[in-house]
């Protein structure tokens, strides 16, 4: 049998290191949210590893959906989840 050249193998790495579905990406995101608290954009492409345009869409994808809310501070937009008020509710 013949062998594949090796820089093919390499490229079909690079392509599934590159494809996230968008569902996987939102619960990643609102995780290290809720983790770690208000975020930039910026920061949390860091952190993954992907490019800040997939991170704006999946995050105004969040905030249609009202799962993030997003603050001006200064020149800056953070990012922040939004706390589920029926979680805090006490009954007596």
């Amino acid at each position: 049998m013949e062998e594949m050249p090796g820089y093919i193998d390499e490229e079909e790495e690079e392509e599934e290191d590159e494809f996230w579905p968008m569902a996987i990406r939102s619960e990643v995101i609102e995780y290290i949210l809720h983790r770690y608290g208000s975020l930039k954009a910026r920061d949390i492409a860091h952190i993954l590893g992907c490019k800040l345009q997939d991170v704006s869409q999946v995050l105004k994808q969040l905030e249609r959906s009202g799962r993030v809310r997003k603050a001006k501070l200064g020149r800056n937009c953070i990012w922040a989840p939004v706390q589920d008020r029926h979680s805090n509710l006490m009954y007596y």
